[in-house]
């Protein structure tokens, strides 16, 4: 069964869809986004250093958000959230922003998927992941590669299925990272070879 705080933490990674929707609708230009993007990244940075150096604001920050926390944040590390600004930024400055909005996408939707599918219904164990959470990751990725339909399906399903990878990994980096890099340097190498 899914708990309240992984529910609280997947709804802050659908929040998380409203990089790639306002790269998309609201800041259309790399620049201007990579810059927004650097802004709110500094931001989160600066709030995590002062919550793991400041008792004061670490009691504030546990009250609010503690029962979502994973225990290396609580202990001390970025929380998902900051990565997903920090990562961002090299995603959006460097991918073409059809592959950085997919890739930002994936991150999003897949890592939901997975976590949800694989907390709910998973009986296959891949280390700490589950078989199922892995196919509810490929299917919504895929899902979501069909619906915006802004590069050559090959390209998109590449991504897709890299980033379902990607999640599944038993790599000690954070999801947030691994996800958009995996799945939008290989739809960057599949694109050079198909375009």
């Amino acid at each position: 069964m899914i708990s309240s705080g992984e529910i609280g933490r997947k709804l802050i990674h659908l929040f998380n869809l409203s990089i790639p929707i306002s790269y998309v609708y609201i800041i259309p230009y790399k620049n201007q986004m990579t810059i927004t993007m650097i802004v709110f990244a500094i931001l989160f940075v600066i709030i995590d250093l002062a919550r793991m150096r400041s008792e004061f604001v670490k009691k504030i920050f546990n009250k609010l958000f503690n029962f979502m926390m994973r225990e290396h944040e609580i202990s001390g590390r970025f929380t998902g959230a900051t990565w997903v600004l920090i990562i961002s930024v090299p995603i959006i400055y460097f991918f073409p922003k059809e592959i950085a909005v997919l890739s930002l996408v994936y991150m999003s939707l897949g890592d939901i998927a997975a976590a949800i599918i694989g907390q709910s219904f998973g009986k296959t164990k891949i280390g700490k992941k589950t078989l199922e959470g892995s196919i509810g990751c490929l299917t919504i990725c895929a899902a979501a590669a069909f619906i915006i339909n802004n590069v050559p399906l090959l390209v998109s399903m590449s991504g897709a299925v890299m980033a379902t990878i990607f999640e599944a990994l038993p790599i000690n980096i954070d999801d947030n990272v691994l996800i958009p890099i995996g799945a939008g340097t290989t739809m960057v190498v599949v694109s050079s070879f198909i375009l």
